[in-house]
């Protein structure tokens, strides 16, 4: 029991909140590549799916997870990150009405997919109590850096990709999401996303306001 909490202590959590079958595609390519860029920087990683929320259904909450961590992943088999030390938002309505800090830990970064002022979106976050482990929120408009490309009903369940990547609007979010919290070097990402040129603008024009 002391080994696999000295462990898992070392593993931090990234949950991707998106929008069934309309956004499940970027929110998956984020998890992926950030997943992938730590493969490529030694670490253990995981990136899944959600099992609790399949099936997708269009526009229903769902969210997609990535686990990176210098020790083995002794959570192998749990599919769902209970304490992330980030949440992500693809798009900015998920931030009303959903418990999106729930379980938390001290120091978590919050991404959100909006052209909004990270500062206009903190009063709607929860639940309140957690608001205090926010080290800061940050904001990216990946829907403009993405070059237009949305790579819609790409489903989940029971399907495969037939697309690269980080070929659209998930390869900029995932740039902010490596530049706002350090997980990643930019040269990994942009090693393994279709989109380079996205995820460096994410990388570059993310707006981080420390809390």
């Amino acid at each position: 029991m002391t080994l696999a909490v000295a462990i898992d202590a070392q593993m931090r959590e990234v949950t991707v909140w998106t929008r069934g079958v309309t956004l499940a595609k970027e929110a998956r390519d984020v998890a992926t590549l950030m997943a992938k860029a730590g493969g490529r920087e030694g670490l253990y990683v995981q990136s899944f799916d959600n099992y609790v929320d399949l099936p997708d259904r269009i526009n229903v909450p769902c969210k997609s997870y990535a686990r990176l961590s210098s020790a083995p992943i002794e959570t192998f088999y749990e599919y769902e990150n209970h304490h992330p030390n980030v949440v992500v938002l693809t798009e900015e309505t998920l931030v009303k009405g959903h418990d999106i800090l729930q379980g938390c830990k001290p120091g978590t970064v919050v991404v959100i997919n909006t052209a909004r002022d990270p500062k206009s979106l903190l009063k709607y976050l929860s639940p309140k109590e957690n608001l205090s482990h926010v080290k800061a929120i940050a904001t990216i408009d990946a829907n403009a850096m993405g070059m237009g490309v949305m790579l819609t009903f790409d489903g989940t369940e029971g399907a495969g990709d037939d697309t690269k990547i980080g070929a659209g609007v998930g390869a900029a979010i995932a740039g902010a999401v490596a530049k706002a919290t350090g997980y990643a070097k930019l040269e990994s990402l942009v090693a393994v996303a279709e989109n380079k040129e996205a995820v460096k603008l994410g990388w570059e024009k993310v707006n981080v306001l420390p809390l």
